[in-house]
């Protein structure tokens, strides 16, 4: 799961930047960048607790310079599950074991998973940082 940092006309802004010069360079990657940073630790906010904090230690954030983009993504593999949920599923599909042991007591057949809420933690996150982002973008162009 990736949050990506793109507005509609920021590639085209970005294709020019030799036209801008240094400062405005300089503007636009604390911008991109800033607002990578805040989704981040907005969607770390987020992430509910668990046992292991795979969650908390998959979360990536990466951006280039050279292209004056980055992302923000969820590492672990089940962020997506956490994210948006799950329906109501066998787990005895496709399972090697024949038997579950579930609090104690050993249980075998047919196991009814009932779902699970999601629980979003990089959507809110964007959906927060976004106006902020594209204002400094207009910012940081603008100030020429």
């Amino acid at each position: 799961m990736r949050i990506t940092c793109k507005t509609q006309g920021v590639q085209a802004i970005t294709d020019k930047i030799g036209k801008y010069g240094t400062d405005t360079d300089k503007k636009l990657d604390d911008a991109v960048n800033g607002s990578l940073k805040n989704i981040a630790a907005g969607a770390r906010r987020r992430i509910p607790s668990g046992k292991t904090k795979n969650l908390r230690k998959g979360l990536k954030k990466s951006f280039s310079k050279k292209k004056h983009t980055g992302s923000v993504k969820e590492t672990a593999p089940h962020g997506h599950l956490v994210e948006f949920g799950t329906k109501p599923h066998s787990l005895d599909k496709g399972a090697k074991r024949k038997v579950m042991v579930i609090n104690g007591n050993p249980v075998s057949g047919n196991i009814m998973h009932p779902g699970a809420k999601g629980n979003p933690f990089m959507q809110p996150a964007y959906y927060a940082e976004r106006a902020n982002y594209i204002a400094n973008i207009k910012k940081a162009v603008t100030e020429i």
